[in-house]
């Protein structure tokens, strides 16, 4: 970021390349939207442009950066709910929110390992549907917590920092959410080996 604060764009290029995945699996999962998940990363490195020349190293530069996606994603909710449509109209279910090489290499590890049935495939892909609807039901800051702490692999500190919490806020959220998921989860049926993951 001193690198762009002094005009250098190719820093600015670098810093994009290095969190840009990042940004777009995060904004995804917590939108349930990849084509929108897209957009507002763009927002948050745009904003991130706009704010060098105010930019001040308190902190990690990553919380700062997960602090703007973060706000944007709260602001992309609020905005769905006043439009009175529902959250989860948007979220395709059927589309992976990783990478089309990801997609392909775990094609290829399926195709290849025999234990996997079309009907097992099938209930793997409803269970994790079951999953991914179930994040989304829980309140913003569970759902923003578990999300960070889990997926991102955040720590807690960092995450109390981007939601604007304390430490032990950030592990009473993410608690309560895993213990409301696995609640949802037992009664809708999803085994307990697939709650490993929350």
């Amino acid at each position: 970021m001193i690198r762009c604060k002094k005009g250098d764009m190719g820093a600015f290029e670098l810093i994009v390349r290095r969190y840009q995945s990042q940004m777009i699996s995060y904004i995804s999962r917590v939108i349930g939207d990849q084509h929108r998940a897209e957009d507002l990363a763009q927002e948050t490195f745009l904003r991130v442009l706009n704010s060098v020349k105010r930019y001040q190293a308190k902190g990690h530069f990553k919380n700062w950066l997960y602090l703007i996606a973060t706000n944007l994603c709260r602001n992309e909710i609020r905005n769905r709910k006043r439009q009175s449509t529902d959250v989860f109209s948007d979220l395709d279910l059927e589309k992976d929110e990783h990478s089309t090489d990801h997609i392909v290499s775990t094609m290829e590890n399926l195709l290849s390992d025999t234990r996997y049935l079309p009907d097992q495939l099938y209930e793997k892909k409803e269970r994790q549907q079951m999953i991914r609807q179930q994040v989304n039901n829980l309140p913003d800051n569970q759902k923003l917590s578990l999300i960070l702490i889990t997926y991102q692999e955040l720590s807690y500190q960092e995450v109390s920092t981007i939601i604007g919490c304390s430490i032990s806020a950030v592990k009473s959220l993410v608690h309560r959410a895993r213990q409301s998921l696995k609640r949802k989860l037992i009664e809708l049926g999803v085994e307990e080996s697939y709650n490993a993951k929350i």
